[in-house]
């Protein structure tokens, strides 16, 4: 299966209030997946550059008191664009078409605290990407491997979830709540921010009277109502840039966009969809 990645890429490792990212995935007709994002950072300046990790590279993880954690050394060619630090992949592939990205999940996520004496299979969260492309093929084969690592906070204010897919087109979020992995199947192909993905499913439920196309005409006792305008069938759907708005909308807009014939098209799509989620300065 042919897969593609997309990214508008910014993310920081400190603080940031005024931080959003939008992450949608299409698929085409030819079988083509892309997987797009926008994020959003008014205080930071994100140092991002392209990252090219060839097989063979012998890695290490920082951890938070400086020390040498986990090595590692790579298993696949990976392709990512950094923030703050090359090591830092906010977003990659790798040969055999894993993908990951990495998302802003303040106040909700909580790793396992850092212990020296643990320090060699210790990763820091902002370098898990890294170590997964590298390491594994398939979401299955990042569950198992997970189980063999502890996933440590390199920054205080830089709480993150992950969006990951692989090449069969399967696609899960992984959330560290209480130190624990949470893994949830992405069947709508979005994610935002806080709150846990869970949440943001339970929410769609709030708009299950969206459709796309027109409301029918009604009468309301004898006073005929009649649509105003095209595309009122999704009159009530979130237009601000709060995470369980902009969730409510990329679901929406993923689940009614047509399905095109390659993926040239559909990144240019991608592209277009994501425009419904710039945030104006002001």
């Amino acid at each position: 299966m042919k897969k593609s990645i997309l990214g508008v890429l910014a993310l920081s490792v400190f603080v940031a209030p005024a931080f959003a990212c939008t992450g949608i995935s299409l698929k085409a007709k030819d079988g083509s997946i892309i997987f797009a994002r926008t994020i959003e950072d008014s205080q930071n300046d994100l140092y991002s550059e392209y990252v090219v990790i060839p097989r063979g590279q012998k890695l290490f993880s920082f951890t938070p008191t400086g020390e040498k954690g986990l090595e590692f050394t790579a298993k696949y060619g990976v392709l990512g664009l950094s923030v703050v630090q090359k090591e830092f992949i906010a977003e990659g592939i790798n040969e055999a078409g894993l993908e990951s990205g990495l998302f802003f999940f303040p106040r909700y996520g909580s790793y396992q605290a850092y212990s020296s004496d643990s320090r060699k299979s210790s990763i820091g969260d902002l370098q898990l990407n890294q170590w997964m492309l590298t390491q594994f093929a398939t979401v299955d084969e990042v569950k198992e491997g997970l189980k063999n690592v502890r996933v440590v906070g390199l920054e205080p204010n830089s709480v993150v979830h992950y969006r990951i897919g692989d090449a069969s087109g399967r696609q899960v979020v992984l959330e560290f709540i209480d130190g624990k992995a949470h893994f949830h199947e992405n069947t709508v192909g979005v994610i935002t921010n806080a709150p846990s993905f869970d949440w943001h499913l339970t929410n769609l439920n709030n708009y299950i009277n969206l459709q796309p196309g027109d409301a029918n005409e009604q009468k309301l006792g004898k006073q005929p109502l009649h649509a105003l305008g095209h595309n009122s069938g999704m009159l009530g759907l979130p237009g601000d840039a709060t995470p369980p708005s902009r969730f409510v909308r990329a679901a929406f807009y993923v689940a009614t966009a047509p399905k095109l014939e390659n993926g040239v098209a559909t990144a240019m799509q991608a592209f277009h969809l994501l425009n419904s989620f710039d945030i104006p300065i002001g």
